[in-house]
């Protein structure tokens, strides 16, 4: 077996179902294209591992299906590529749990900073996306001549494996891995007849003409000077040679086409090479997984936002310099904020008006989590975060036609789970705790929560509505380690987007009735107009 190219571990793995990409990739072989949808599927369930996370925890609540929908975009020579996104939203939410992993991958990162080598690297997914798209070509385009289709994708292949060898042969990240597979396989048998054949295919004879033009430019004349075989190439066989086994084939009662012959011939390469094209393929996830980071990284900086890739450690308090939001990309660009937590396992409670930013920071602190924690660019100038064993999530939800609990109870279910999924270093992201009831029933919950939460000591952001409970509750601690920051507000009683120590001294209802227009004089003109028009 050749040296798995893998781009995402430390020791190399295959993540997919081989047994099942082999079957797939054999059958669009011979039948001439058409593995689209199994094979989408099959690349997509590649499975990352060593990993604790659970995606159904926070996947809905930080958007992941949008930021690789709008983020994790492949652009080859000004065209974008399409990307494997169920792969891609597989892998970011199954974030490694050990610092080898992190490391491995932000030194390919780092590496993938130098231009000259980002170009091959996109090259090289243009090529792997060639192929697989040969495999999930409609079978009427190989109807015309199926065994030109098939040659098709053994030359891809061979291009593919060709570039391997060669541009990156000096990476000294996990891209190496590259250049060992590519060598291993060229040193092999079966890439001499993959080789053989194609020679054979492009080179089975050289022919030199002399040609003679009339004055009104028709051929006079044409003649051939020489005609010189490839007879060197492996599957040469000589004119008499020829006869003479068709003749023997034909004694024997057996009629073979040149055509069966050669597919036959060609189908007997495929099966020597079918499996260096199951990590080939592998690796069209995970050059997307990086290549999209740098559509990130690209992205943020037209918009003068700035990204890093996280500095990781096993426990130390968690800082973010200039941290965003990317899910505000489709809104303009957002505001940086700065946020850090005073020691390592912290909880921080946070307060402010509506519309002061307070979900979307939660938001932006998850995602920082969880790209930085994928050995990826953090929406972040600069990022400390300690590594997790699980990113948990909760936001306040809204009713849907087949919810069987309230608003409370559906939160509630939600705690339930935490504390069933929770481990000693998770990530707790928890928007408007218990809002769903009245602030007496809602303080005693959440001091529970406060309380078992200590318990685990999680790094945990809880945001709260109930503006007296916070002062309270920082003037009187229940529990140790608990930090408090507010919403930063200009003269105008609007936001800043910025966070600071303390708790908000108002929600600002009143200011925001205003902004919305929401006041007695207000209702009461819209009121009478609309009397007024019956």
């Amino acid at each position: 077996m050749i040296p798995v190219p893998d781009l995402l571990h430390p020791r190399a793995r295959l993540g997919l179902d081989g047994e099942a990409l082999a079957e797939l990739l054999e059958a669009a072989f011979l039948a001439g294209g058409s593995g689209g949808p199994g094979l989408d599927r099959t690349l997509a369930a590649s499975h990352p591992g060593g990993s604790t996370w659970q995606a159904e925890f926070f996947r809905d609540e930080l958007f992941l299906d949008d930021l690789v929908e709008d983020c994790c975009k492949v652009v080859v020579d000004g065209n974008e590529l399409p990307v494997n996104r169920v792969f891609l939203r597989h892998t970011l939410a199954q974030a490694p749990c050990d610092l080898e992993t992190v490391r491995f991958r932000q030194e390919i990162v780092r590496e993938l900073e130098d231009d000259e080598l980002r170009a091959k690297t996109l090259a090289l997914y243009g090529q792997l996306f060639s192929m697989l798209s040969l495999f999930k070509a409609p079978m009427r385009r190989a109807k015309l001549d199926v065994t030109l289709f098939r040659l098709e994708i053994l030359e891809v292949a061979r291009r593919a494996i060709e570039f391997m060898e060669s541009e990156f042969a000096d990476s000294v990240s996990g891209l190496s891995r590259l250049h060992e597979a590519a060598r291993e396989i060229r040193a092999s048998r079966e890439y001499s007849h993959l080789e053989a054949l194609l020679d054979f295919d492009n080179h089975l004879a050289r022919l030199r003409f002399r040609i003679r033009v009339g004055a009104d430019g028709r051929v006079r004349d044409l003649v051939l000077e020489k005609l010189a075989e490839n007879v060197r190439n492996p599957f040469y066989r000589g004119p008499w040679t020829r006869l003479w086994d068709r003749l023997t084939s034909l004694r024997r009662g057996f009629e073979f086409s040149n055509r069966e012959l050669l597919n036959r011939t060609v189908h007997a390469v495929y099966s020597g090479i079918g499996d260096w094209l199951k990590p080939l393929l592998q690796l069209l996830g995970h050059l997307a997984f990086y290549l999209s980071a740098f559509s990130f990284r690209d992205r943020a900086r037209a918009m003068g936002l700035e990204v890093s890739l996280a500095e990781v450690g096993e426990d130390g308090p968690l800082e973010l310099t200039d941290l965003f939001n990317p899910l505000l990309f489709r809104q303009g660009t957002p505001v940086p904020c700065t946020v850090a937590t005073d020691e390592a396992e912290a909880i921080v409670v946070v307060t402010g008006p509506n519309s002061g930013g307070k979900t979307r920071l939660l938001q932006a602190i998850g995602l920082a989590q969880m790209l930085g924690q994928a050995g990826l660019y953090t929406p972040a100038a600069r990022a400390r975060l300690p590594i997790v064993d699980g990113l948990f999530a909760s936001s306040t939800e809204g009713a849907s036609v087949d919810q069987r609990e309230g608003r409370l109870g559906t939160e509630l279910i939600r705690i339930r789970d935490l504390f069933g999924g929770i481990g000693n270093r998770s990530l707790v992201l928890m928007d408007e705790l218990c809002s769903g009831t009245n602030p007496s029933e809602a303080t005693r919950i959440v001091l529970m929560v406060l309380e078992l939460l200590r318990e685990v000591r999680p790094v945990a952001f809880i945001t709260t509505h109930f503006l007296d409970f916070g002062r309270r509750l920082a003037e009187q601690p229940p529990v140790t380690g608990l930090q408090f920051l507010q919403v930063a507000m200009n003269e105008d009683e609007s936001s800043t987007y910025q966070f600071v120590s303390g708790v908000a001294p108002t929600s600002l209802a009143a200011a925001t009735a205003r902004r919305l227009g929401v006041n007695r004089e207000q209702l009461s003109r819209l009121l009478h107009r609309d009397r007024g028009s019956t």
